[in-house]
């Protein structure tokens, strides 16, 4: 009897110790997060405009036994880059397992390009915000079912890209393929496109002539100051003017400017060819003038022989009356 109850007491110590080391499967304990904690994230695109970027999360899995977990990431794409044949590939694991009283790293890869119009090679702008929504849902486990999921988010957007287009427009007084006549001048218009994805301006814009010292130009309209969104661009109308000893040669009219933004210089060339005045065709005009204004004076010259004869008569006529008159 007495060792008998000696083991109830020992059962009675013993009892709670073991309750206590069975797994608890009803406490929902696992967590989620992410690896870093930022506001947004950079998907940083490379010179040919591609980009993979790397997010990684946690589960911590408090349980005291492994727990299975199903892994769901879907991406909200703004409106002015949603292109359906440019969705991003994302890599990441569907289903995991995480051990008991384990806190585990699993990876998110996100590659694609940073366009946001295939058909049109437009950039996407850096204004423009993706969001991330990583859901992870707790699986049966030891025989019951999980908690259901939990959710965390992430916005992403692009890094800057600067890129500048110039293009030389013909204009109604000039179409960039006439010669210019040496002693004119010609119109063209100037537009400097920003082709990047982020706000951009100009820095020290310079036109210089090579080959053709006796070239000159003047900006007539339009101007490079201020900062132009995406796709926006400056616009400048040029006046190309050549000296009249402008001798027949080919010439080059070179702009360059350098990017506010990535500091770099961007260079673009417009050629043409100058037409010097013929030297017979000038000296035939001159010739012509010459013998025009001859003419005028022959024509004058011959009438005074006219006027002086006329003068003679009448001189004599007046001589004639006042002799009469005397006699």
């Amino acid at each position: 009897m007495k060792n008998f109850l000696v083991s109830i007491l020992i059962l009675a110590v013993l009892l709670p110790v073991a309750s206590s080391q069975l797994p608890d499967v009803s406490n929902p304990g696992w967590g989620l997060g992410w690896d870093v904690e930022e506001d947004e994230v950079l998907m940083v695109l490379d010179d040919t405009v591609q980009f993979e970027t790397v997010l990684k999360f946690w589960i911590d899995n408090t349980r005291p036994l492994p727990s299975d977990y199903e892994i769901d990431v879907e991406i909200t794409y703004p409106s002015k880059c949603a292109d359906d044949d440019n969705s991003f590939s994302i890599d990441v694991e569907s289903k995991v397992n995480v051990g008991a009283n384990t806190n585990e790293t699993f990876e998110i890869k996100i590659s694609g390009n940073g366009y946001g119009d295939m058909m049109s090679a437009e950039l996407c702008s850096t204004s423009e915000v993706f969001s991330l929504e990583l859901s992870v849902s707790d699986l049966i486990v030891a025989g019951q079912a999980g908690d259901g999921s939990k959710t965390i988010e992430q916005d992403l957007r692009f890094s800057p890209i600067y890129s500048l287009s110039t293009e030389f427009v013909e204009t109604d007084n000039w179409n960039l393929v006439d010669d210019i006549k040496s002693g004119t001048s010609e119109f063209v218009e100037v537009i400097i496109r920003n082709k990047g994805n982020s706000i951009d301006s100009l820095v020290d814009p310079d036109f210089i002539f090579r080959y053709c010292p006796q070239m000159d130009y003047s900006i007539k309209e339009g101007s490079t100051g201020g900062n132009a969104n995406p796709e926006e661009s400056w616009n400048l109308m040029i006046e190309l003017s050549a000296s009249s000893s402008h001798p027949d040669k080919k010439c080059e009219l070179i702009f360059s400017v350098v990017s506010g933004g990535g500091g770099f210089s961007h260079v673009e060339v417009l050629e043409f060819n100058v037409d010097a005045i013929d030297v017979k065709e000038q000296n035939e005009e001159l010739e012509e003038k010459e013998a025009s204004e001859t003419s005028g004076l022959d024509s004058k010259s011959s009438t005074l022989p006219a006027m002086s004869s006329l003068m003679c008569i009448f001189t004599v006529l007046i001589s004639s009356f006042f002799r009469r008159e005397l006699q």
